[in-house]
């Protein structure tokens, strides 16, 4: 068996799985359906922190974010977006 042969029955059969994965019942598990990889089942629990901040899945591991700066219009926006979109600061912007 050549390698090339090899790769492209490996593609064929991941692409035939997700496919046939789509008519399966809800309850089974599958490609689509599966629990993330690092999901231990539990939630992070919440802080004092703001609610718009509170986040019921799991927190993205260190090693999967890639830092990048954002631009003065991003932070700008992201800045608002908190703003207007916390209700905890709501009486303070009346």
């Amino acid at each position: 068996m050549h390698v090339e042969a090899s790769i492209c029955e490996a593609y064929i059969v991941e692409e035939i799985s997700t496919f046939i994965s789509y008519y399966f019942e809800p309850y089974l598990r599958t490609r689509i359906n599966r629990v993330p990889r690092h999901d231990d089942g539990g939630e992070v629990p919440s802080s004092e922190n703001l609610l718009i901040f509170s986040n019921p899945r799991q927190p993205t591991s260190k090693n999967a974010v890639r830092g990048r700066y954002l631009s003065e219009i991003e932070f700008r926006q992201a800045h608002n977006y908190v703003l207007f979109n916390c209700d905890e600061l709501r009486p303070f912007i009346k």
